[in-house]
């Protein structure tokens, strides 16, 4: 998110073409200051490393943009794991289900 003050500080950096700088922003984390740049017919920011890194966004990765009381903010879409991710998460472990035992049978229970 971007003030007014902060936006100010960022044009008279216009001079570089990359403008990333850290500060401490109360408790809640890390702020970075970035250059928006033409992309084609739209505007990009760059993400840094870090920030894509703690928050598990890579290259084409969904994000959600958001104008909220007149700021910018940019979330990572959390999807749902399809069956396959979940089932890669079980291999080489044993199912517990198959090594159960249910007891003796009685009645008409297919053996």
């Amino acid at each position: 998110m971007i003030t007014k003050d902060e936006e100010h500080h960022t044009s008279r950096q216009e001079s570089t073409n990359t403008y990333t700088k850290s500060k401490n922003q109360n408790q809640k984390g890390v702020k970075h200051m970035v250059t928006v740049q033409k992309w084609g017919n739209s505007l990009a920011v760059r993400i840094p490393s870090q920030f894509a890194k703690n928050l598990g966004v890579k290259n084409g990765s969904q994000i959600e943009l958001e104008l909220l009381n007149n700021e910018m903010v940019i979330r990572p879409v959390k999807t749902k794991p399809t069956l396959n991710d979940l089932l890669a998460q079980t291999k080489g472990k044993t199912n517990p289900h198959l090594d159960y035992e249910f007891g003796v049978s009685e009645g008409k229970e297919l053996i």
